[in-house]
């Protein structure tokens, strides 16, 4: 029973990065997932409808290791051929393996946002052929070919902070003490014995020269006259500075320092023609800047031509 359970795969709460479409399931893409069959009946998870002459195939793969660095899928949705996009999402308009248009009539799209950004996450999509409510955890998409397509959402990434340090922590093999040395075990200290407990200094350090040693023991010499040009003001060092080509002056000298005439004196009134600016919400800026990149990531998931 044990060997059983551990046979059995684990559960992918992972968010789901990117999500495409290809004709044949051999197309799929390297680290992608193919959803090939339906979750309740186990048949052919086909999201196109056959032609008359010939059989086209569609079928839908995620990932959740590629696409866009630092972007999650938070939500897909079903729209009609005629409909326009919804704000903020992309339309599967190609198949990745052929170049192929993806579906008629209906379009699949998803919702791609940075992770900091996501208020959910879509962590598994299933495709459903006889029942047409989702099951318990996901969340109805809509039908394409007479399968419902679902996805499982899941809670938004949580941000990934660095971890503070721990005060005393090293990940050196010794520790350090506040005056910068090493120390294993304790021992302070000025010698190496607490970095470096096997070695010991080779003879005793001299003692301090006595009254009768013959060493002046008075006040030190006075040091010997500064030059005051090498000590000059800053405001001095300034104006005049000692070149090798002579006498010289800094680039600012006689430039005087005075405020812009604007900033001088100004009251409320010329306040009140800064521009007012409006605070905009979250959508509305992804209304306003919003870029599918499409065309770019339809070259970079094409397989090259070998």
């Amino acid at each position: 029973m044990r060997d059983l359970y551990n046979a059995l795969p684990l559960p992918d709460d992972r968010p789901i990065t990117a999500v495409c479409v290809v004709q044949e399931l051999s197309g799929c893409p390297t680290n992608y997932t193919a959803v090939s069959k339906t979750h309740d009946q186990d048949i052919d998870a086909d999201l196109y409808k056959d032609s008359f002459f010939k059989r086209v195939t569609r079928y839908l793969c995620y990932s959740k290791t590629e696409g866009y660095m630092g972007y999650v899928v938070e939500h897909l949705t079903i729209v009609n051929d005629r409909d326009s996009r919804p704000p903020g999402y992309t339309i599967i308009e190609q198949t990745i393996d052929t170049s192929q248009k993806a579906f008629k009539k209906k379009q699949l799209c998803y919702k791609q946002v940075p992770r900091n950004m996501a208020t959910q996450t879509v962590t598994d999509i299933i495709i459903m052929s006889r029942s047409k409510v989702a099951p318990e955890g996901f969340t109805l998409v809509g039908e394409m070919n007479g399968l419902c397509v679902c996805f499982k959402p899941g809670p938004a990434p949580t941000p990934q902070y660095n971890k503070p340090t721990v005060a005393g922590s090293s990940p050196l093999p010794y520790g350090v003490n506040p005056n910068g040395r090493g120390s294993i075990g304790g021992g302070g200290g000025g010698g190496g014995e607490g970095l470096y407990p096997g070695l010991g200094p080779a003879r005793p350090a001299p003692a301090p020269p006595g009254p009768g040693s013959g060493v002046p023991q008075g006040p030190p010499p006075p040091l010997p006259p500064r030059n005051p040009s090498m000590y000059s003001s800053p405001s001095h060092a300034s104006q005049s500075t000692s070149t090798l080509y002579g006498q010289g002056h800094s680039a600012l000298f006689g430039v005087p320092f005075i405020l812009n005439k604007k900033y001088v004196n100004s009251d409320d009134s010329a306040m009140e023609t800064l521009p007012v600016v409006n605070k905009k919400s979250r959508q509305q800026i992804e209304d306003e800047y919003y870029y599918s990149f499409t065309l770019e990531q339809d070259i970079v998931q094409r397989p090259s031509a070998t």
